[in-house]
C-alpha cells in the first residue's frame, strides 16, 4: 500500500471544510450525614460494586485491543465485549431494540444505519447530558454535525473513524493491460470519470477483466463526492433536484451497460474473491478499507497499490459508538467511550490498523504523513 498515508493526506484536506451532567448510573447513594457539600458525587461508584457494561461491535476497527487497558485502569468496570460481522450486528441491533431485550449499553453504529436510528431517537441516550460538549471540538465539525439530530440539541454517538478515499488499482492487470502501474501515472491517467470508463474499456479489452466491482460502488463513490446528497442543510429534499446524484445514477448505469463492472455486491463471498485472485481491476477503497483487504483477500497481498480517485476524493463511511436508552449504566458506558475515542487512542488505532481517525489534531504526525 505504498505511499497511501500522502495520498489520503492530500485527499482529506478536500474534506476539511466539510456538559459536565452528573449521573448516578442507577447506583443508589448510600445516606450519610455529611454537609450537602462533602457529599460524594452523583457520579462515583463505591469502590467495591463492579459496573458491567456490554459493548457490541463489528470486527476489524481496532477497538478490541483496548478494552483490556481500560478494565485494567478501572477495575471497577467489567467490560462484555462482543462482535458480529457488519449486516448481523447492525440487525441484531434493530431487532433488539424492537424487541426490548438484548439491548448493549455500547452499539457500534455505521453512518447509513445511524441515519436510520435518528428515527428512533427515544432508542438512545444524549451524549449532551453526559459530558460530551467537553470534547466534541477534538472532532471533524463535519462528523459531530453528522451525529447530531436535526436541531444540533441531540448527539447520538461519538466518531470512531472516518473514511477518505482514494482507488486501489491491480498492478498485474494494469501491466497486462498496458497501462502505467506507478501511482502518479495512474493518477494522472485517470482524472474523471469518464477517463476511467476509457481506461476499463481498454483493460476489458486487453485482459477479459472488468474495471470494478459493480455499479452500486461507482454511485456510492460519486455521491460521497458531493457536499450535499438526498437533503440540504435546512433538511429540504434534493432527490429530484439534485443534478450530481443523478449523473451518479446515470454513470454507474453506463458502466454496467458497457460490461466494466463485475456485478458482484459488496461484502459478498464472490466480492472477496475478486479482491484476493484479481477479479476486477480497481476498487474505491476508505483509509478503513485497507485493513479488511488484508485481512480477507491475502493472496492480493503485493497486487494491489494505490491512486487518487477521479475528480476528488470523498468519503465513505466512518462510524460511531452509541449508548442506547436501554443502559443502565449511561454515565459509565461514556467514560469508556470518550476514553476510547479520545485524540489519543485514535491516534493509536490508525498506527495498529490504519483506520483513519476523526480527530484531526493529529493529522499532521509523522506516523500518519509517512503511513504505508
Amino acid at each position: 500500500m505504498k505511499k497511501f498515508g500522502l495520498i489520503l493526506m492530500s485527499l482529506m484536506l478536500l474534506f476539511s471544510f466539510a456538559l459536565a451532567a452528573c449521573s448516578s448510573d442507577e447506583v443508589e447513594k448510600p445516606v450519610s450525614d455529611k454537609p450537602a457539600d462533602e457529599e460524594t458525587p452523583a457520579t462515583e461508584t463505591p469502590s467495591n460494586e463492579v459496573i458491567e457494561l456490554t459493548f457490541q461491535n463489528i470486527p476489524n476497527t481496532g477497538l478490541d485491543v483496548l478494552v483490556e487497558q481500560y478494565q485494567s485502569e478501572n477495575p471497577n468496570v467489567k467490560i462484555n465485549y462482543q462482535e458480529a460481522e457488519f449486516a448481523d450486528h447492525h440487525n441484531g441491533l434493530v431487532t433488539a431494540m424492537a424487541a426490548g431485550s438484548g439491548i448493549p449499553d455500547i452499539a457500534f453504529v455505521e453512518i447509513g444505519f445511524l441515519e436510520t436510528f435518528k428515527g428512533q431517537q427515544n432508542n438512545f441516550t444524549n451524549l449532551y447530558d453526559l459530558g460530551a460538549k467537553d470534547v466534541t471540538g477534538d472532532y471533524l465539525d463535519w462528523k459531530i454535525n453528522q451525529a447530531e439530530n436535526a436541531d444540533g440539541s441531540f448527539l447520538f454517538g461519538l466518531p470512531t473513524d472516518i473514511g477518505p478515499m482514494a482507488m486501489a488499482y491491480r498492478t498485474d492487470i494494469f501491466e497486462q493491460a498496458g497501462l502505467p502501474t506507478d501511482p502518479d501515472e495512474v493518477s494522472a491517467l485517470i482524472t474523471d470519470w469518464e477517463k476511467f470508463v476509457e481506461v476499463g474499456k481498454t483493460v476489458l479489452e486487453k485482459t477479459g477483466k472488468p474495471m470494478t466491482d459493480s455499479g452500486g460502488t461507482i454511485y456510492d463513490t460519486m455521491v460521497g463526492q458531493l457536499t450535499e446528497v438526498y437533503f440540504d442543510e435546512n433538511n429540504e429534499l434534493l432527490l429530484e433536484t439534485n443534478a450530481g446524484v443523478k449523473e451518479a445514477y446515470d454513470r454507474a448505469t453506463a458502466m454496467v451497460e458497457a460490461g466494466i463492472t463485475a456485478k458482484v455486491g459488496q461484502w459478498s463471498p464472490e466480492w472477496n474473491a475478486g479482491i484476493n485472485d484479481g477479479g476486477f481491476a480497481t476498487l474505491m477503497a476508505p483509509a478503513w478499507m485497507m485493513n479488511y483487504m488484508k485481512s480477507s483477500a491475502p493472496d492480493g497481498s503485493g497486487n494491489w497499490n494505490i491512486a487518487q480517485m477521479p475528480v476528488a476524493s470523498g468519503n465513505w463511511g466512518g462510524s460511531f459508538l452509541t449508548i442506547p436508552a436501554a443502559s443502565e449504566h449511561p454515565q459509565a458506558a461514556y467514560d469508556f467511550i470518550e476514553w476510547l475515542l479520545s485524540v489519543d487512542n485514535q491516534y493509536e488505532i490508525f498506527k495498529a490498523t490504519g483506520n483513519f481517525p476523526a480527530t484531526p489534531g493529529i493529522y499532521d504526525k509523522p506516523e500518519i504523513q509517512d503511513w504505508t
